[in-house]
This record gives structure tokens, C-alpha cells and sequence, in this order.
């Protein structure tokens, strides 16, 4: 009798879907881009994939860094693969597995490198009959990367925007920095990124701000810079979900609220207490948020799967 109820437990606590992990790869014009492809395992059972776009940075696959350590990407993977989708996450160009050949060189990096590999992985598997929907899910940064190549591809079938800027980096830029600088200082720094914007290198960068302003990041900032996310999102034709923590203290609110402005036929999902790596936490405090920014054992907020696949089920 010990052993049919040993059985009997065991039965009802297996998980609902079976994954596989397969290593997938893109060639690009410098490198070649590894990623992590989970699904069910069974290719008679088509189900949807869900892209993740990771966010600014060197962020890998997993939603790491050099300096941090979360997993929150891989977290959020493992919820969707968990509810019945497969999910494709993948380590940027330049980063981690993806890194370039003779080693990294900032100079050489574009924001269009970006739009290109999410354009290719989208083809990669467009007719693949494992999958019968693409939806892609950008975080931060990668939600401009999403949002475009939604309306340029024609297979992606829906987008999720993932406490994604509302406004050009610049205006992200200022108001982030505003909370650091003197006004004096922030007068400089916002005609510095202004400056920027217009597509004009600096000749002098303010000292504090050298790792973001370097000689060898401006070109990368400046093609950056050339996209709009609000602009970006009212082109949106497919279905969207637009979602944001009430604690991200690096995108907050209104950034959220920029885009539903753009998009009105999005939906949108206000997360409370979930902070920019989508983990729970009350306070906004810097100090509190960065303990968790590296904090792999903090499990996302409870809160967020069930959005997303709330909103990819709904998809016709």
C-alpha cells in the first residue's frame, strides 16, 4: 500500500508538459548567435514560441551579466515552458556564447546588429512545424528590438512588451540620470545626449559618465537613438501586451503608459511590486533593488507568467 501511494503521489505531481533543450544557432556577418530552444518534445503537437529579447547590455540567455547574476530570463522561460509553450531565449550579439571571435570591440556593435538577429531567428523558424504561432517578448531594450521587427516580419503573430521604454533612450537617459546629478550637471549631460541624437559624435564626455559616453559607445548610441518606441508601437498590427512593475526603478510608469498611448488596442498589465527583473519587492529603494539584481534563488513574481500566458492563450 506504501508503494501505490508512493506511485499515486508521484503521478499527480509531475509536471504537465515534458521539455526538451535543444542548442540552436544563427550565422551572422561577425559571429555566430547561440540560443536555448525548450518545447514539448513531441513535433505532432504543434504549440506557440515565444522569442525572448533580452535587454541592454552584455545580458546572456539567462538574463545575466558580467556584474549580476539573476536568472530572470531563464525564470521566465521556465514558467512558459512549464504552461504548455516553447521558448527560444538566446545570448545577444557579442555576449557570453555569442561573443565575437577576436573579442569584443564596442565600435564595432549596432543597434541594427540587434534587429537583424531577431529578424533571422524569427525566419529560422517560421515554417517549422513544431510551431504554429511566433510571439516575440522583449525586455527593456528589447522591446524596441521586438516591437520593430514585429512590423517588419509578417510571421510574427503577436508581441509582449516587457518593462520596455516608452520614449527614445536620450529622454530614458535624462530622467534616470536626473536622479544622480547636479542640475547643473544634468544641464551638460542632456545637451551631450542631445547631441547624440542628432547623429553627431562628442568631441568631450563628462568624466562621470565615460562608461556610457565613451568614444567607443556613441556610435552605437547614436543608431540606437534613431528609434522611437512610441512611434514604434503604433505601427503595431499584431496583438500586444504591454507589461510594467509598479517598482522598476529604472523604466517606470510612464514609460508604460507612453506606449498604451501609442497602442491603443494593447493590452496592458500593471505588475505591483514587481521591480525591472521582474522579481517582487515593495521598496524602491536602490539599494534594496540591487540586492536582488543579483540574487539568482529569488523566484520572478508570481504574478507575471500568468499574464503572459493569460494573453498568448487568448491569440486566435
Amino acid at each position: 500500500m506504501k508503494l501505490y501511494l508512493t506511485l499515486l503521489t508521484a503521478l499527480f505531481i509531475a509536471p504537465a508538459f515534458s521539455q526538451v533543450a535543444d542548442s540552436v544557432e544563427i550565422q551572422t556577418s561577425n559571429t555566430v548567435v547561440k540560443g536555448t530552444l525548450t518545447w514539448s518534445g513531441d513535433p505532432s503537437q504543434a504549440q506557440p514560441l515565444v522569442i525572448l529579447i533580452a535587454g541592454s547590455g552584455p545580458t546572456d540567455r539567462n538574463g545575466n551579466n558580467p556584474q549580476m547574476t539573476n536568472n530572470s530570463l531563464k525564470m521566465l522561460s521556465e514558467g512558459l515552458v512549464s504552461n504548455g509553450y516553447a521558448c527560444l531565449r538566446y545570448d545577444k550579439r557579442g555576449t557570453a556564447a555569442s561573443r565575437l571571435p577576436h573579442g569584443f570591440n564596442q565600435k564595432e556593435m549596432s543597434f541594427e546588429y540587434f534587429l537583424d538577429d531577431a529578424n533571422d531567428w524569427v525566419n529560422k523558424f517560421a515554417n517549422d512545424v513544431r510551431f504554429n504561432k511566433i510571439i516575440i517578448a522583449g525586455h527593456s531594450q528589447g522591446s524596441l528590438i521586438g516591437m520593430i521587427t514585429a512590423n517588419k516580419n509578417e510571421h510574427v503573430d503577436a508581441f509582449i512588451s516587457l518593462a520596455g521604454p516608452g520614449q527614445p533612450i536620450q529622454e530614458v537617459l535624462k530622467k534616470q540620470l536626473a536622479a544622480t546629478l547636479s542640475i547643473e550637471m544634468q544641464g551638460l549631460v542632456n545637451a551631450k545626449l542631445d547631441t547624440l541624437a542628432m547623429g553627431d559624435t562628442l568631441q568631450f564626455a563628462p568624466e562621470i559618465l565615460y562608461s556610457i559616453m565613451h568614444p567607443t559607445v556613441q556610435p552605437f548610441l547614436i543608431s540606437w537613438m534613431k528609434y522611437d518606441p512610441a512611434i514604434e508601437a503604433a505601427k503595431l498590427k499584431v496583438p500586444a501586451l504591454f507589461v510594467n512593475g509598479t517598482t522598476d526603478v529604472q523604466v517606470s510608469l510612464d514609460e508604460l503608459n507612453s506606449l498604451a498611448e501609442a497602442q491603443p488596442n494593447a493590452k496592458v498589465v500593471k505588475i505591483k511590486n514587481m521591480n525591472h527583473i521582474f522579481k517582487p519587492i515593495s521598496s524602491t529603494d536602490m539599494g534594496d533593488q540591487l540586492e536582488l539584481y543579483d540574487d539568482p534563488e529569488v523566484a520572478i513574481h508570481k504574478k507575471l507568467v500568468p499574464a503572459l500566458t493569460k494573453f498568448i492563450g487568448g491569440l486566435k
